[in-house]
């Protein structure tokens, strides 16, 4: 039996209503199809949903609650703290300082902050790579007020392309893929898996008193043992350092993109990465 009225049809006692029903369709329509094509750098739709995220949890506890990625930085920060400074021996302090201008990018808003800031780098690189080579590198702290490089100071690694033909621009894009990277792997924490993951922070510094204005890549350095995971071209390490961490994010990031883009060459200490490819 059906009667017609305002709100639709009564359908054994079930209220259809056929206009609401297609809206529903339509909706679900586009939230699949923003399921299968979703990139957390674009649009903002990481700071959106996790902004919807977060209001869920107000009514949670008010404790500062530490996120998992920030507790692994305090943990080799800690380390170092305990040891000393590891670079002590290496006598950095006796460089002369420079002024330097450091870019920073923002994933979210897509857009570059740039700050100046004083520096002491070694003139000799300490460790290379298959296309760059790196070197030590002390930044003083912005907040400093006395200029105290034993106290005010941290330790980064400055990388350089050896190819002296390197466009400018390749140490920008370099930035803007890690940085995507990294809200990849804060998308990635967002679903709880057992071992939460990070990227380490990289910025570009141009020390603007040396002649042409050379351009490093730089990363706050983090002493343990660095691991190669997997590459962009098919290696995944399965001897000595087997772990399903790295692989899980790779694999995550394919799925999660809809089969559109792979973080792969994952390596770093630990759980926090660094030098990312996205393909």
């Amino acid at each position: 039996k059906q009667r017609k009225r305002k709100c639709g049809v009564i359908f054994r006692g079930l209220i259809i209503n056929p206009k609401i029903n297609r809206i529903f369709y339509i909706t679900q329509l586009i939230f699949s199809a923003q399921e299968f094509s979703f990139d957390p750098t674009k649009g903002g739709k990481f700071f959106s949903e996790a902004r919807v995220e977060s209001s869920k949890k107000k009514k949670m506890s008010t404790k500062l609650i530490i996120s998992p990625a920030k507790r692994k930085w305090r943990k080799a920060l800690n380390l170092i703290k305990d040891r000393g400074d590891p670079w002590g021996k290496f006598h950095l302090d006796r460089i002369e300082s420079e002024k330097g201008k450091r870019h920073r990018y923002n994933p979210l808003t897509q857009a570059w902050v740039v700050d100046e800031c004083i520096l002491k780098m070694d003139r000799e690189p300490f460790a290379e790579g298959a296309m760059r080579e790196c070197f030590r590198m002390k930044k003083l702290s912005n907040f400093s007020m006395n200029n105290d490089w034993s106290r005010d100071s941290n330790n980064f690694v400055a990388k350089s392309y050896m190819d002296e033909a390197t466009p400018r621009e390749t140490y920008f894009e370099d930035v803007k893929m890690q940085m995507d990277s990294k809200v990849w792997a804060e998308e990635y924490n967002r679903h709880n898996p057992p071992k939460k993951v990070d990227m380490f922070m990289m910025g570009v510094v141009e020390l603007v008193e040396q002649p042409g204005a050379p351009l490093y890549h730089i990363e706050h350095y983090i002493e343990g043992d660095y691991v190669k995971y997997n590459s962009n071209f098919g290696f995944v390490e399965d001897t000595g350092k087997c772990r399903q961490t790295p692989q899980a994010l790779s694999h995550f990031t394919f799925e999660r993109s809809g089969h559109e883009l792979v973080v792969v060459d994952i390596q770093g200490v630990g759980d926090l990465y660094t030098d990312p490819q996205i393909h």
